[in-house]
């Protein structure tokens, strides 16, 4: 019997969902592991929920590649995987810690029709993809499991695969390294397989963050009624080529620096051009990875939330300065600026607090940014890698960037409210240099 999650209104793709299963730890997690601690990172995040698809292509056709041993196979390798990634499979306990009772995760199995991968991912409907999760993004309550996945079969042998995670036990990082070691699992390389690491909260234990728990339980909230509208787009290599020319002050400038810079820009002036004050400050975050800033490096694989927002406010300047400005930024979290973090000084946490109550007064226009470049592309279930991967994100003002499918471009994921996103998508000086979806 189909099970109905929730419905969206005129799409050409149709989504039943054929089955709901809850996949629990293969092995019990032992008694002294019982008590996950979060870390100050997590303690601050929001209680909300954040989605990635991976789309693939037909698996060849063979006597291990049918819909039911698909099927058993990402069960059975998803089992596995929580015994290392054994939180997820818990539930949040208080502020402070999840209770690692092995309770599962959410499993569902759905068959997708009227539609077929490969127009799925040429001519992508964003709206559309919201329908390839297990549950409406963002909407986490405390009680409910830490992860959904819903595995999506095209007519076609496409499959999509729905992820959704909780921030409060993980950053996109740590999705991906969670996304990775369940596939390295279910294609059985055993040397792959990644074990986590949980030691942030060792390293960044519990402190209060209550009033700054509230800013941020208050801003989700405040948004929850706006109408926002994610649009893509798309910067190849010879966009990237000339966008990095434009920036000829800066020394090699990168990828993420100048196309962050560029919609930093046209952002700042299609705010302008409406009847808003120009006086009003405008900011720019990144949320960076401190697992490979830190002195000695943090292990690779070290789960939880370890990034920090970085912010360079400007008025007025030009697309080349701004590629300079977030540079700098960028290169102010070193080694230490972590060790900065680790000593008990509570000035980042005063930092962010500050930060969101000027928001929340509607002191700045912000537009924050987070790059999830070179996170899910590895992910072989045993069918080989994913052709697209989407973040169906849909925050106010939030910028994911993404790889594009040949690996040497950028997707810039934008997310405004309506009246914002119209003017912003036609900007005459955004569009020579990308591709808008």
């Amino acid at each position: 019997m189909a099970i109905p999650m929730f419905n969206v209104s005129n799409m050409s793709m149709e989504v039943e969902i054929m089955s709901r299963d809850t996949i629990k730890p293969s092995s019990p997690t032992p008694s002294h592991l019982k008590t996950y601690n979060l870390s100050y990172f997590d303690q601050i995040m929001p209680p909300l929920l954040f989605p990635i698809v991976l789309y693939y292509t037909k698996p060849q056709t063979s006597t291990t590649t049918t819909t039911t041993t698909i099927s058993t196979c990402l069960k059975e390798s998803l089992s596995k995987c929580l015994t290392k990634f054994y939180p997820l499979a818990g539930r949040i306990k208080d502020r402070n810690s999840v209770y690692c009772n092995d309770a599962g995760v959410d499993y569902l199995e759905a068959k997708v029709t009227n539609c077929t991968l490969l127009d799925v991912i040429t001519n992508p409907d964003i709206p559309s993809l919201k329908q390839l999760l297990p549950c409406e993004p963002h909407i986490h309550e405390l009680e409910s499991p830490l992860v959904l996945v819903q595995v999506n079969q095209f007519q076609c042998g496409g499959i999509a695969i729905g992820v959704c995670i909780s921030h409060k036990v993980a950053d996109a990082s740590a999705l991906g390294t969670f996304v990775n070691g369940w596939s390295c699992s279910a294609r059985g390389d055993c040397e792959a397989v990644i074990a986590p690491h949980f030691e942030l909260a060792t390293l960044f234990p519990w402190r209060d963050t209550f009033d700054i728990e509230q800013e941020s339980d208050y801003d989700h909230d405040h948004e929850k009624d706006k109408k926002i509208v994610t649009k893509r787009f798309v910067f190849n290599a010879s966009d990237l080529a000339m966008l990095r020319d434009k920036a000829r002050n800066v020394e090699s400038p990168t990828r993420v620096e100048v196309v962050s810079a560029l919609i930093w820009k046209r952002f700042m002036e299609s705010n302008r051009s409406k009847t808003r004050p120009t006086s009003k400050p405008y900011a720019v975050f990144h949320a960076l990875n401190l697992r490979k800033r830190r002195a000695p490096p943090l292990a690779e694989h070290g789960f939880g939330n370890m990034s920090v927002v970085v912010i360079e406010s400007h008025d007025d300047a030009e697309c080349c300065s701004l590629v300079g400005k977030i540079r700098g930024a960028i290169r102010g979290v070193d080694g230490e600026f972590v060790k900065k973090l680790e000593s008990g000084d509570e000035w980042y946490l005063k930092h962010i607090k500050a930060g969101m109550i000027e928001q929340g007064r509607g002191g700045r226009e912000q537009l924050s940014f987070s790059s999830w470049c070179w996170l899910f592309y590895d992910a072989d279930f045993g069918w080989g890698r994913p052709v697209w991967v989407s973040p169906p994100l849909y925050l106010k003002n939030v910028v994911i960037l993404m790889d594009t499918r040949d690996g040497e471009g950028i997707e810039a994921w934008v997310s405004l409210l309506d009246e914002d996103i119209v003017e912003f998508e036609s900007d005459s000086e955004l569009l020579p240099f990308a591709s808008n979806f």
